[in-house]
């Protein structure tokens, strides 16, 4: 987490200890659809990181995308001289590492190959385009972060929100993990954008993003079950301004603002043109724009939940880049990382009527395949939850029909929100479910094709192991309870334990081993108790 604003400041002694290793300072910077934000901060090992500057320049990068389909050249300018002075900056603070991401305004715009060219030729600093499903995760961190111990984080059902310039990040929490996610087109900029050009009054514009927003949250109710949230947690700079003008700022600059308080505020506010907006509470234009369409969208998510109070801890994307960025534990971040992608895998699962206990089985003989031949195919450990996740949902495609399911299957995962999981990610995945039976990867496939090479191997290994594991499943009766895999001669051997007749597992793990023959260059045999040979 982040010192400074909202967080608590080292102590003067901790300061002033000449026997303290050398700071490192770090920076983060968020490319936005409304504004362009830095933060930079000092770590020193086992302490929190300190900020000692932020920054931000407004500047509408999304009113030129999601008008025009491209940034145009004052914006990218404007962008460029914000970066610009972003950069002396951290020059100035000896800034060692940084991490700078772009969102939906750079991400959906046709020419952001270029906008990113002119940034790392102006500044050298090199910007990642981040997806939806990394802005969620990286708002969950800071959240976590921030609000550990606090009861709406460890309460079973939680809606945590963040309404940005051009997307709405949703998260259900389950008892504080990360359950059902979703990245929808509710941002400010981009709702502002769609009634640009139309000749109508503020209170006619409200009613049509009011009946816009109340479609979309209408979907958004198919998919989360928001009427469980017993609490919201909602970020943005647009509620935080709410929140500091209906509750004092407590010591640990989490406010909790009633209901019923948010719920009028919000009625007196959206009848409120911008310049209005300007003059009674002194926004900069740029905040008076986003503010209302923001507001309508908080408002009709809140009233779909029990939530009695609105919880507005003072954190951000930043934070949850800082976080990140300075993370220390890489084992324990990388299972609880893990955990969360599952929990998200299994909730899609649902939301598709998987077989459950079908599923977690092959998912546990596919990652028992993965650990036994992890000399074979050289993969990591997030190879490994990818394949986990991908046995989870190799058979939702069922829910289209039986007939072609596994192609069924790799539309639904590549057209899905799994949390922590990027674009990249979700078309892997989406690959190797593909291939959990039918055809072996062809260049006539255009998804298979589509991946770069060390994508494509990645996929050919993944989908080889999840073949066998879904085979010695066949009859969706989890006959198998373990294996051991050992090397006879010019085979690898299964030697299986489970109860009852084996032989259909055996004979379709032997007929599903065309892949991992292809791939392993070895045939793979069933042994065991209860195999006929």
């Amino acid at each position: 987490m982040l010192s400074g604003p909202g967080v608590p400041p080292r102590s003067a002694a901790g300061l002033m200890n000449q026997s303290d290793p050398r700071p490192e300072a770090v920076a983060v910077i968020d490319i936005g659809a409304s504004a362009v934000k830095l933060v930079i901060a000092e770590i020193r090992p086992g302490e929190r990181p300190f900020l000692i500057e932020e920054a931000s320049r407004g500047v509408l990068l999304g009113k030129d995308t999601f008008s025009t389909g491209r940034i145009g050249p004052q914006s990218m300018d404007a962008a460029l001289k914000a970066l610009e002075g972003f950069r002396r900056l951290m020059d100035g603070y000896g800034v060692a590492r940084y991490r700078a991401v772009a969102t939906s305004a750079v991400r959906e715009a046709a020419n952001s190959d270029t906008f990113l060219d002119r940034v790392q030729l102006r500044t050298g600093l090199v910007v990642e385009i981040i997806d939806g499903s990394e802005e969620s995760r990286l708002t969950y961190l800071a959240v976590r972060d921030r609000l550990k111990g606090h009861p709406a984080l460890d309460a079973p059902h939680t809606l945590l929100v963040e309404v940005g310039g051009g997307s709405a990040d949703l998260t259900l929490l389950q008892n504080a993990r990360p359950k059902y996610s979703g990245v929808y087109a509710l941002g400010s900029v981009r709702m502002r954008q769609g009634l640009a050009g139309m000749q109508r009054s503020h209170d006619r514009s409200v009613r049509v993003m009011g009946r816009h927003i109340a479609n979309i949250v209408g979907d958004i109710c198919n998919e989360m079950p928001l009427r469980s949230a017993g609490h919201v947690i909602a970020l943005g700079q647009d509620v935080r301004f709410v929140a500091q003008e209906l509750v004092e700022a407590p010591e640990e600059h989490v406010r909790e603002v009633p209901r019923e308080a948010f719920l009028e505020f919000c009625a007196r506010v959206e009848k409120l043109d911008e310049d209005a907006l300007v003059d009674r509470y002194g926004l900069s234009p740029v905040d008076a724009e986003t503010l209302v369409p923001a507001l309508l969208v908080y408002r009709a998510l809140l009233t779909e939940t029990a939530a009695g109070t609105v919880v507005v801890p003072d954190v951000s994307l930043r934070a949850g880049l800082l976080t990140d960025l300075v993370g220390s534990d890489v084992e324990a971040n990388l299972t609880d990382f893990g955990t969360q992608v599952l929990a998200s895998a299994e909730a899609l699962g649902e939301k598709y009527r998987y077989d459950a206990d079908h599923a977690r089985a092959v998912a546990v003989l596919a990652t028992r395949l993965f650990d036994q031949f992890q000399e074979s195919h050289g993969l990591s450990r997030r190879d490994r939850l990818l394949l986990e996740a991908t046995a989870l949902l190799h058979d939702i495609g069922l829910f289209i029909g039986l007939r072609a399911h596994h192609k069924h299957s790799q539309y639904l995962i590549a057209a899905s929100e799994i949390f922590g999981l990027t674009s990249d990610d979700k078309e892997v995945i989406a690959s190797v479910a593909r291939y959990h039976r039918g055809a072996l990867p062809q260049r006539s496939h255009l998804p298979y094709i589509a991946l770069d090479r060390q994508d494509r191997v990645r996929v050919n290994k993944l989908a080889a192991m999840l073949r066998v594991a879904n085979a010695l499943d066949a009859e969706h009766a989890q006959k198998i309870r373990s294996f051991t895999a050992r090397r006879d001669e010019d085979a690898w051997v299964l030697d299986v334990d489970g109860t009852g007749d084996l032989s259909l597992e055996r004979i379709a793990a032997e007929a599903r081993a065309d892949l991992f023959l292809d791939v392993f260059g070895t045939r793979l045999l069933v042994r065991g108790a209860g195999v006929q040979t």
